[in-house]
C-alpha cells in the first residue's frame, strides 16, 4: 500500500504520465505494474534471469512496458539521456562496495534527462551506519562478522500458499544520512527530500530518498 501511494504522488508531481520510467534492479515487476498502470512508459532492469522472466510474465497486459536483462553496474540502460525519471526500489543498499555504488549511479544519472527525477524507495538506513571504505565482499564479511553461507529457514508467500525455504543471508549495506547524500550527490544527483519510513518486515530501518538529475 505505501508504494502504490508513494508511486502515485510521486508521479503525479513530476507529471510522469506518458513518460518513460526506468526502474533499476526491477526484481520481479511488482512497482512495474503499478507504474504500468500509472500510465508510464515502463522499462524494467534487472540483473536477473529469472527475475526478468517472471516481471515479463507480470507486465504482459501492459503494451507500453519492457523489461531486459541488464547489469547496471557494468552497463548502461540506454544512451545518454534515454528516460525522463527512474526507480530503484529496495534495489541500491544491495551494493557493497564503494566502487560497485559509484558504478551504478553513474550509469543510472548518465541515462537520465537533464533535471529528471529519481526515486530510492526503502532503502536500508542506520543512524550509525559503518562510513568506511568497503573494498570487497570478503571485506564486507569481515565488517560486519555476518555469516552469508549457512542456510537459514525463511518462510514467504506465493500468491495464497506459504512455503519454507533455506537460504543464506543475503547481504545489504545500511547507510546514514551523510553517506547517502554524499554518493549521489558526487554522482551528479541532487537530495532533494530524505524521508525516513515506519518500521517493515522487509527492512526494519529504511529511508526513501528523492534526488533529481543536476
Amino acid at each position: 500500500e505505501i508504494l502504490v501511494r508513494t508511486l502515485a504522488g510521486w508521479v503525479e508531481q513530476n507529471g510522469l504520465a506518458g513518460k518513460t520510467v526506468a526502474e533499476f534492479a526491477c526484481g520481479e515487476g511488482a512497482a512495474g505494474v503499478i507504474l504500468s498502470k500509472l500510465g508510464v512508459r515502463y522499462r524494467g532492469l534487472d540483473i536477473a534471469p529469472a527475475a526478468v522472466e517472471k516481471a515479463r510474465e507480470r507486465l504482459s497486459d501492459f503494451p507500453d512496458a519492457r523489461v531486459e536483462r541488464l547489469d547496471m553496474v557494468k552497463e548502461r540502460a540506454g544512451l545518454p539521456e534515454t528516460f525522463d525519471a527512474a526507480l530503484d526500489c529496495m534495489g541500491f543498499h544491495m551494493i557493497l562496495t564503494d566502487a560497485d555504488r559509484d558504478a551504478y549511479l553513474a550509469n543510472a544519472q548518465a541515462v537520465l534527462k537533464p533535471g529528471a527525477p529519481m526515486l530510492f524507495f526503502r532503502e536500508s538506513y542506520r543512524d550509525n551506519a559503518y562510513t568506511g571504505v568497503v573494498e570487497s565482499f570478503d571485506h564486507w564479511k569481515e565488517i560486519t562478522g555476518d555469516d552469508y553461507t549457512t542456510p537459514q529457514l525463511r518462510s514467504y508467500r506465493d500468491g495464497a500458499d506459504g512455503k519454507d525455504v533455506w537460504i543464506p543471508f543475503v547481504p545489504a549495506r545500511a547507510r546514514n544520512r551523510e553517506g547517502d547524500c554524499t554518493e549521489m550527490e558526487r554522482a551528479g544527483f541532487a537530495v532533494e527530500k530524505f524521508m525516513g519510513m515506519e518500521e517493515s518486515s522487509a527492512i526494519l530501518y529504511s529511508v526513501s530518498i528523492y534526488a533529481r538529475k543536476r
